[in-house]
């Protein structure tokens, strides 16, 4: 599993973590541009993660509260 992380794209991720909210039968909305990655990131992970907050119309962060 880690090379498949290692390996995968940002537009993958981002695949992955929209889906894994919505649903599979849902159409996919645009994919935004790449942000910068963070540490002890990949970009498919930042993917995942931009994934799940379009999906959630809410940031990673507001999830928390």
């Amino acid at each position: 599993m880690s090379d498949i992380i290692r390996e995968a794209s940002f537009a993958e991720g981002f695949e992955v973590g929209y889906r894994s909210i919505k649903g599979t039968s849902v159409g996919l909305p645009g994919i935004p541009g790449q942000p910068g990655t963070l540490g002890n990131s990949t970009p498919f992970l930042m993917g995942v993660r931009k994934g799940i907050e379009r999906a959630l119309s809410k940031k990673i962060n507001e999830l928390k509260e």
